[in-house]
Order: C-alpha cells, then structure tokens, then sequence
C-alpha cells in the first residue's frame, strides 16, 4: 500500500470515527431527553408551613416516588407567584403548570362554582360534601371544556367576620371597613348585600390595610385567620358562618396530557387522595383554631335574632343577583333539591 492510500485510509477511518461518536452521541441526547423528568411548576398563595402547603410538599414527594422520579413538582409557596389571578396569568402561558385555588380563582376559570359559595347555602361538612359529591363529574367537565383538569377538592372551611369593633351592637355590621379580595366582585356584592362597606385590597395588603386603619375587618376561615396572623389585629368574631369557601388543585389539560397514561393515573390518585387528607385536616386545624383565638382573647359574638333574620334576607338577595349571572337556575336549583333530599334522611 502506498503512502498516499494510507493516507486516504487513515482520513476515512477518522472520518467514520466521528461519524460512529456522533451518532452515539445524538442517540445518548435523546435518550436523556427522554428520560428527563418532568416538571410541574405549582403555585400555592398559602405561606409555607401552613397545613395546605404542607400537604402539598407531602404530594409532590409522593408523586414523584410513584413516578420513578420521572414527574417532580416544583412549589411555589407564600404567594411568590403572585396572587391568584396573576397565577392564572402565568398558567395561561405555561410559566405555571398547576395551582392550588380558592373560589375566587376557580370562579375566574370557570363561574358557576361560585355556587358552592352562596351564602348561609350550608349548614354542614357532610352537607357541602353531598353536593361537590353529586356534582363532581359535572365540574370536571366544565374545566376540561376551559382547558384544566380538575384533580380534586379542596376547602379552605367555613368563613367568619371578624372586626375590630363589635358587630352586635346597635349599628350592627355598620363600622365595618372590611377587606374585600381584590379581584373578586363576587365578594364585594355579598359583603354590600350584608350592608357591609367593602374596601378591596390583595390578600398581602390585608395586614397593612389592618395597621393602618384602611380596614377593620375581614372575612375568613378560622385557620387562615391564624395563618396569616390577622386575628392579632382585630377583637372580635362574629360567630355565624356566612359561606363556605371551597378550593380546588388544577393542573393545565395540555400539561396532562403530556404524561403517559400510568403517570396520569399516579396524578389522579395521589391527587384526589391528598385533596381529602388535605379537606379533613383543614376541618381539623380549623377547630383547633377556634380555640387560639379564643385563648388570645378575642370574644366571640352570637348575633342576635333580628340580625339572623336580616343576615337571612341579605343572602336570598345574593342567590337571586347571582343565578343567571354566576350559575344557572337550574344548577342553583339543582344544589338545593339535593340538600333537600340529604336533609329528609
């Protein structure tokens, strides 16, 4: 063999060597493409250490234990991503893929869950449990149609007014300058139905707003109300559950979809199993803390009998502003005929 061969042997052998690395190369880029996790962003306005945040740390690791590693949740707690409509924002252009909301969120989305939050509507857990039951398909459904999967209920418990001043006396609920979640007119008209000046701010501003004066009281369940340390600020509760607030943990339906079927499964049921272990601790910690504001020294007010009454009127004026407008009248309808029928038991 001649140099020159040699030559042109050696400079095709080299050229096949890279060619061969080249393509174990590609093939070795796309396998750890491949089996790259994938992850899901999840926004939560709740501070971290609170029972809801907790729980979904507990979620997120299980998740990612049933999935090989393969879907890991990345939490952004305390409302870091902002409030809830800035959430919405951020999943709209997959900066978020799921969230934890409340109703005012979950109203955005879709309106006529706001139903779940008609006024002085429950009188019990187990009541607002047959109707998220019953209608639970149906709520599914109308996600889907606005692009998210619906992976179980959440609650965040029964809400409360609380004030600086008393809301018993002869003015009633008159002195209040009460937080209205900013973003939410839903809440506004209710609390105006009440008689009650509402004065919107985002849920950070509620304590500035309380040292200030801006306000001097809000609404709230029991354990939020701690969470947030906003009860340091006030005197009184007025103890008569206006409405229940519900939640709910969504996630994008283009997201979803992108995980293999096995994986939708671990998210479903591992979902829908930390939404209840999340809906009886809540209830839980909400008792317990009844009992820190009661040990703080805030006095729980029973209103009288003439306030229940006007209390009774001001939410049939809410339920007839809402229907056609929120919900249908004959979903409003709907909700009724089945706490009719758990209530003949």
């Amino acid at each position: 063999m001649t140099r020159a061969s040699k030559a042109d042997g050696g400079v095709a052998f080299r050229k096949l060597a890279v060619a061969v690395l080249s393509s174990f190369l590609m093939i070795s880029g796309l396998s750890g493409a491949a089996l790259a996790a994938t992850e899901i962003k999840v926004a939560l306005i709740t501070p971290e250490g609170s029972t809801w945040t907790n729980a979904l740390h507990k979620l997120a690791k299980e998740v990612e234990h049933q999935t090989g590693g393969e879907v890991v949740f990345r939490v952004y707690a305390g409302g870091v991503s902002g409030d809830e409509l800035d959430v919405l924002r951020k999943m709209q252009v997959n900066r978020i893929q799921a969230a934890g909301f409340s109703g005012v969120g979950l109203g955005v989305i879709l309106p006529e869950m706001r139903v779940l939050e008609a006024p002085l509507m429950f009188r019990s857990y187990a009541e607002i449990d047959r109707v998220k039951d019953k209608l639970f398909d149906r709520f599914v459904a109308g996600f889907a149609e606005k692009g998210f999967v619906l992976l179980g209920f959440a609650e965040a418990g029964f809400v409360y007014f609380f004030a600086r001043p008393s809301m018993t006396g002869s003015g009633g609920l008159d002195p209040l300058k009460m937080w209205a979640w900013k973003g939410d007119p839903v809440a506004k008209a209710t609390l105006e139905a009440f008689g009650i000046k509402a004065t919107p701010l985002h849920l950070a501003d509620v304590n500035t707003g309380l040292e200030t004066g801006m306000i001097n009281s809000f609404y709230s369940p029991p354990l939020a109300a701690v969470a947030f340390q906003w009860y340091a600020k006030i005197r009184y509760m007025l103890d008569f559950p206006i409405v229940n607030s519900t939640g709910a943990f969504l996630i994008r339906k283009n997201t979803f979809d992108r995980l293999s079927e096995d994986h939708q499964k671990v998210l479903h049921e591992q979902s829908r199993r930390f939404c209840d272990e999340l809906i009886r601790l809540s209830r839980k910690e909400n008792e317990e803390a009844l009992e820190v504001l009661k040990a703080s020294g805030i006095e729980f007010e029973k209103p009288g009998g003439d306030q229940v009454q006007l209390f009774e009127k001001s939410a049939r004026e809410v339920h007839a502003e809402n229907v056609d407008k929120l919900y249908s009248r004959k979903l409003f309808e709907q909700v009724q005929e089945i706490l009719w029928e758990y209530r003949q038991q």
